[in-house]
């Protein structure tokens, strides 16, 4: 009998985020899936024809904090879900050690890790810079858009709304997209910017925070819970509190003095080979476990996703036999 009576907030398959299955043997079976408590309706739905061969990626779409723990435990306890066929990927080590704690399992691979460096979010040596810095990210309140205020030559790249809500004051900008704009004009705009921005105090680990990283600009950062500050360290960024003329200081810092786009994306680059080492250890585990006769490590690179994410997912109803 479920005792779980509540109904999240927001609840997918999205196709545009990971929901799907990654691998299928008759020995193992692997499906990507974001979030826990998001996935309810199809976790409610067909949990119970769930296989010993079943196991599940948790890719983690924001800040894992004590309430998604708690939501996710009301799901594991409601469904009867087994622990030790779930690996979570957290954004964090804050994250992890609170999921860890409840009897959790996974390890730290950010989703920023899925990032694919070969495309267009590359440094452009040739291109102009004419913005001091550039915000990527929705209009919504929790980007705190009205701390970039006091920089004088800002750009501003919109992205889609949340929930209908808009940000509450929006900073005077030299640039400002009017309409959606594909990932090359994105990257445009960053590669024509001295400095990326992200100012909100808490979301998942930002894919615009390493966007800006991966084409070579340093990041001016809030401090901030849900993992982005994973990829920062003392060459390519600087944390401030949220205070509006603390993160123009930071800006003029990098506009001052700028520091190497190779270096910016290499440094990246190497960690997030770091991360995705750990997720093709977990994979060459449950290969070995269930005798899967490939190999982990070129299987992952022959069926990489940019960002893990799918946009042409199947539907999950008509997969079970």
């Amino acid at each position: 009998m479920l005792n779980f009576n509540h109904t999240p907030g927001y609840v997918w398959p999205n196709p545009a985020f990971p929901f799907r299955e990654y691998f299928s043997h008759p020995n193992l079976r692997i499906f990507i899936i974001e979030n826990i408590q998001h996935n309810w309706a199809w976790l409610k739905d067909h949990s119970r024809r769930f296989q010993a061969r079943d196991h599940f990626f948790v890719y983690s779409g924001w800040y894992f904090d004590e309430w998604f723990l708690k939501q996710d435990l009301l799901v594991f306890d409601a469904l009867g879900l087994d622990k030790e066929k779930f690996f979570f990927m957290f954004n964090c080590q804050e994250s992890m050690d609170r999921y860890r704690s409840a009897g959790f399992k996974g390890d730290l691979i950010n989703h920023n890790c899925w990032l694919d460096w070969n495309g267009v979010m590359q440094p452009d040596l040739n291109i102009e810079k004419i913005y001091d810095a550039v915000y990527v990210g929705r209009f919504t309140p929790f980007k705190r858009h009205e701390l970039a205020r006091e920089i004088g030559n800002l750009a501003l790249v919109m992205g889609g709304l949340m929930g209908g809500k808009v940000a509450n004051e929006l900073p005077a900008h030299t640039y400002r997209n009017e309409s959606q704009l594909d990932e090359a004009s994105v990257a445009k705009v960053i590669n024509q910017s001295r400095v990326g921005i992200i100012l909100s105090e808490s979301e998942g680990a930002c894919f615009a925070s390493s966007e800006y990283l991966l084409c070579g600009l340093p990041v001016v950062s809030t401090y901030s819970k849900g993992g982005r500050d994973v990829w920062y360290n003392e060459i390519n960024s600087i944390q401030v509190g949220a205070d509006s003329i603390e993160v123009a200081k930071a800006v003029k810092h990098f506009v001052d003095n700028p520091v190497d786009p190779s270096l910016i994306r290499n440094l990246h680059i190497q960690e997030s080979l770091r991360q995705q080492s750990l997720y093709i250890k977990k994979l060459t585990t449950l290969f070995a476990d269930h005798s899967v006769p490939i190999d982990a490590e070129k299987f992952f690179k022959e069926s990489y996703i940019h960002k893990l994410r799918n946009s042409e997912s199947p539907n999950f109803i008509n997969i079970w036999p």
